[in-house]
């Protein structure tokens, strides 16, 4: 690979890093640019055709309409409760539970977002939880940036197992067969036991890893955003934050050894609920003086932290229900057969976009952004809003897509034109292909750490951990096969890098952004979650050499 192809191939990663992160440009501007130059970059170095990139920009935008319908049904639902006066009685029951802000935001973005994590994926669990913690009286740049980290660990398991069960197996085979078929044969005869053996793996680096990232979290939250700028604050609760990790990583743990990696996520997270809620209400492995002092110059959105419109006073059972129901049909989607291939027979399909063999789909009814819909309308009915309230929700969801549609509407076909590069004229493997094997024949000695951050380049760019599987688990198998290391450790390294890079990745930076009414300051919630990522992937590799798997 020449200088020049290695800074084509490199075009999506810098762009975004130069206007994105280092010149503070909103999304809804470095995202077009970045898609631009990458764009060029692919017609002009790589030599792909002029065709193909506008099949790849089509499919880009085609795709986009799922994580696009998600990110304005969570605003919607948001202020429907709002608007509905329900948000008021969900506020009162937390503070109920814990004043803390430190323990809300372990329960909400933890536990609660990771039972949703395991439940739908798709980045939902920061779309929920972050304007949860908004109504709470939490800043809503720190709402945004604790949400994403607290989705990690838990996207090993998500969407029912997804990242493992289909991305590691889509990205080990090849022309049909799957080159890891002699492992496959010993453990089992058939993917499911071999995804079961790496996700094994991957939740006991994480027993590790994952344990310890609620204490990151409260002291990302007292550090950077509270009045004193204090991270000590953070550690004042280190004892109730690791056993909040525990509380989930250990149910999580037994699940995956016992059944399987489905429902690791949404069990463990029940459990920890279970556990830990009650435990928070004592107040026990707690400071005795609550939490809640942050800087006032973070509360620079008044209309995100608003008092609802038209107050009114439910039960907590029934100020909560839109949020149960939601969880109760993303269960219900994708654990009951009939009804998820009910679900999945609605989906829409396009094929041969421009002439090529590109294609695309919409999951109408089965993305969970339609449960969003459903459970909107439901609130409707529920919550007795009147007219001006349904149409206040409404208008001002729709007001606060548009930085959203365009951000998502040019990074998603960006990331097409990257992966779609293998098609070209100049006889070269894609462009994340290229870099991978450059990496791999560079970096091998210290594969360790090298390979969680393959997994974190994936998932930034691709916006999701299970396609960040599907890119690079052959070439990490294969790597592993090169110099002789523990293939299902390496695939646990690739799947924890995958899940680390869900806090960076821009899609779910710009969700999360969007519904706390901070779209354009995308930049500074990425410098905030981008060293946590990395950090996460380091330990992850220390503890991957610790094992001796190297």
């Amino acid at each position: 690979m020449t200088i020049l192809q290695l800074l084509a191939s490199l075009t999506p990663i810098i762009s975004v890093m130069v206007f994105l992160v280092l010149l503070r440009m909103p999304a809804s501007k470095a995202m077009p640019i970045s898609m631009v130059a990458t764009g060029l970059a692919a017609l002009f170095i790589w030599q792909m055709d002029t065709t193909l990139i506008a099949a790849s920009v089509v499919e880009g935008l085609l795709s986009a309409l799922t994580p696009l319908t998600i990110i304005f049904g969570a605003v919607f639902l948001l202020n429907t409760l709002k608007y509905s006066g329900a948000m008021d009685t969900i506020r009162a029951g937390f503070t109920n539970i814990s004043a803390d802000a430190r323990v809300q935001v372990i329960i909400i973005c933890w536990l609660f977002g990771s039972f949703i994590e395991g439940s739908a994926g798709f980045g939902t669990p920061a779309a929920i939880g972050a304007p949860l913690l908004v109504l709470l009286g939490v800043p809503p740049i720190a709402s945004a940036v604790v949400a994403l980290i607290a989705d990690s660990t838990s996207v090993s398991f998500g969407a029912i197992g997804l990242p493992v069960l289909f991305g590691i197996e889509q990205g080990l085979t090849e022309g049909g067969v799957n080159m890891a078929a002699v492992q496959i044969a010993q453990h089992g005869g058939n993917f499911a036991d071999y995804a079961q053996y790496i996700a094994m793996h991957m939740i006991t680096i994480d027993l590790i890893t994952g344990s310890l990232l609620p204490l990151v979290m409260v002291c990302v939250l007292t550090g950077f955003f509270g009045r004193n700028k204090s991270f000590l604050e953070g550690l004042q609760v280190w004892k109730f934050a690791i056993f909040a990790g525990l509380a989930f990583t250990v149910p999580a743990w037994l699940i995956n050894y016992f059944a399987g990696p489905e429902f690791p996520s949404v069990i463990g997270a029940l459990v920890g609920m279970a556990v830990v809620i009650p435990v928070a209400k004592k107040g026990w492995l707690l400071p005795s003086k609550p939490w809640h002092d942050f800087a006032e110059s973070d509360f620079d959105n008044a209309a995100v932290t608003e008092q609802s419109a038209t107050p009114a006073k439910f039960s907590q059972m029934a100020a909560w229900s839109p949020y149960l129901i939601m969880a109760a049909l993303l269960v219900l989607s994708r654990v009951v057969e009939p009804f998820k291939a009910f679900l999945i027979s609605f989906n829409i399909s396009w094929t041969g976009l421009l002439g090529t063999e590109l294609k695309a789909g919409f999951a109408t009814f089965y993305a969970p952004g339609i449960f969003f819909i459903v459970v909107c309308l439901i609130g409707f009915v529920l919550f007795k809003m009147n007219s001006k309230s349904i149409k206040q929700s409404f208008t001002t969801s729709c007001s606060s897509m548009l930085p959203t549609i365009i951000s998502l509407g040019a990074s998603v076909p960006m990331v097409k034109i990257f992966l779609n590069s293998g098609e070209n004229s100049a006889n070269l493997a894609s462009m994340p292909v290229a870099l991978a094997d450059l990496l791999a024949n560079t970096m091998g000695a210290v594969w360790a750490w090298t390979a969680p951050v393959v997994g974190i380049f994936g998932s930034f760019l691709s916006g999701s951990a299970t396609f960040s599987n599907m890119m690079f688990s052959g070439l990490q198998y294969s790597v592993a096969d090169n110099i002789g290391m523990n293939h299902a450790l390496v695939l646990a390294l690739q799947g924890i890098g995958a899940n680390a890079g869900n806090m960076m990745c821009v899609m779910n930076v710009v969700a999360a952004a969007t519904v706390v009414g901070m779209a354009g300051r995308e930049s500074e919630i990425i410098r905030k979650t981008m060293p946590i990522a990395l950090v996460y992937a380091f330990v992850a590799g220390t503890i991957a050499v610790a094992w001796g798997g190297f």
